[in-house]
């Protein structure tokens, strides 16, 4: 069964990377047409996916890029204070983020106790299930961007059944 949450946590998120690759750069940046800049929903994907990822909260290593705050979505960020001067992270950051995450995840996931509790309280279920939520809401946001791709005439984002 480690074998194909692997699997299945690396297809989505090479699927989220095409969407990165194909993302152009007005549209990477761009808050004034949506609440969330489409930086901001990658990162935000990539967040609490190593989040969910690391066994609890306490137990999570911050991305050393992190800047508290840049995962939340719903919110706008503020543009004029100083300390988030090249706060937008760039394709290759996140890029590199995935690809952190790739390679983390025969060592996070190997023995993993599927029937343990999350250790989430927010999320009360079986690691099992937090595994398919964690993919699933990957995939959710891969979804969303997508669609805003498709609404910029760009198409072609690979369908990757395993990893």
């Amino acid at each position: 069964m480690e074998t194909e949450i692997i699997s299945q946590y690396k297809a989505s998120i090479q699927m989220l990377m095409d969407t990165i690759d194909k993302c152009p750069n007005d549209l990477w940046g761009d808050d004034n047409h949506y609440q969330n800049a489409y930086w901001q929903i990658v990162y935000h994907t990539l967040h609490y996916t190593a989040l969910y990822l690391s066994g609890s909260h306490d137990e999570v290593i911050p991305w050393p890029r992190h800047i508290d705050g840049q995962h939340n979505l719903g919110k706008k960020l503020p543009k004029n204070n100083p300390e988030d001067v090249g706060a937008i992270y760039s394709k290759d950051d996140l890029t590199n983020y995935a690809e952190l995450i790739i390679q983390s995840l025969d060592n996070l996931l190997t023995n993993f106790n599927p029937s343990e509790k999350s250790r989430f309280f927010w999320l009360a279920m079986n690691r099992f299930e937090l595994h398919l939520y964690n993919i699933r809401h990957v995939q959710h946001h891969t979804g969303q961007l997508i669609e805003r791709l498709h609404q910029a005439g760009i198409r072609g984002i690979k369908w990757v059944g395993k990893g």
